[in-house]
């Protein structure tokens, strides 16, 4: 082989590694102890993710590369292959409905650690005459720190999916919540139902500390006075139970309302939210330039969302969705000038 040949194999076998390293696959396992006598034998998974297509980075290798998530195989077949696994003896002929909403990895790197985190939420229903029970629910934030944290982040997402699945089979049904496939389908506009800021007109006027308030709209305090500068709210005085008047800092504030306009507290100011296809978006700047697919450190105005800033401070605008779950800020796209 001559030297040109030997380094064009050199460059495509370069090329295939890089390929193949920059996907990640994802399988779920459980060697754990079996459970006997489980109330569910089947299983049917059903995908109700905002993007289907994206489980997240991290990053794998010497160098450190992104690597797309993706499931080894599908979904279906993975959880038919776990209920097997965690399933021992006599088991009932019945069948679970997992709804998986949300399986997002993220990794962030620097001088000395990796952190690696994973958004999980999922939804477990007995299934029985077209009608659908629900068992369990669970909404959580995974953190992983280590020097190596891919294959640790990995494995403990594992072990979430694995228990969740796990302590349901043993479970009693919530005979209180019963949900047709279609409901299921719309799970989100079936929640919002339940909530009253997804459903009132007419917003309550004061100051709500916490989402939790803001979503049952019953306020914290009473809006005494507001302050604008520059179009911008820069600072607000509420009344307490009794009656005194005092200075409100943003960083104690959920969201307020004056006049019926509610308007969202966040890192560097308040916002107009805007209710559009019954969910709350706002426009808001941030002074750090973030990355798709990373997590959010308290400089940001992104708690505990998906994205992770970089060493570049650059000022940018985004439209951000609120999270009707958890209140937490999602952000949707960036606002070009």
């Amino acid at each position: 082989m001559n030297k040109y040949l030997y380094s064009l194999f050199l460059c495509v076998l370069v090329t295939v590694v890089s390929a193949q390293n920059r996907t990640k696959y994802f399988e779920m396992d459980y060697r754990g102890k079996k459970i006997d006598n489980s109330l569910y034998n089947t299983i049917k998974f059903i995908d109700s993710r905002e993007d289907t297509s994206n489980m997240g980075i991290v990053r794998t290798g010497a160098l450190n590369k992104e690597a797309f998530v993706k499931i080894n195989g599908s979904f279906s077949d993975q959880f038919s292959d776990l209920l097997l696994k965690i399933t021992g003896e006599a088991p009932q002929q019945k069948e679970l409905l997992f709804q998986l909403r949300r399986l997002k990895f993220v990794e962030k790197t620097d001088e000395s650690h990796e952190y690696g985190y994973c958004f999980f939420r999922a939804n477990l229903f007995a299934s029985s005459n077209n009608a659908y029970n629900l068992i369990s629910v669970v909404d959580t934030f995974i953190i992983v720190e280590s020097k190596d944290v891919t294959n640790s982040i990995i494995e403990e997402t594992n072990k979430a999916i694995t228990d969740f699945l796990k302590d349901a089979l043993t479970k009693k049904i919530n005979t209180a919540s019963i949900l047709s496939l279609n409901e299921i389908v719309k799970i989100d506009s079936i929640e919002k139902l339940k909530i009253k800021v997804y459903n009132v007109s007419e917003y309550t006027n004061g100051i709500y500390r916490t989402f939790e308030s803001f979503k049952a709209q019953v306020p914290d305090y009473n809006l005494f006075s507001i302050t604008f500068e520059d179009g911008e709210i820069s600072g607000i005085k509420a009344k307490n139970k009794k009656e005194k008047i005092k200075n409100i800092k943003s960083d104690d504030v959920y969201a307020i309302v004056n006049n019926g306009k509610p308007y969202v507290s966040a890192k560097f100011g308040f916002y107009p939210l805007v209710k559009n296809n019954n969910d709350f978006y706002f426009i808001a700047d941030d002074k750090l330039h973030f990355i798709k697919g990373q997590i959010a450190t308290s400089n940001s105005i992104f708690s505990s969302t998906e994205y992770v800033y970089s060493p570049m401070p650059v000022t940018s605008m985004f439209e951000i969705k609120i999270d009707h779950v958890n209140g937490k800020f999602m952000r949707v796209r960036e606002v070009k000038n």
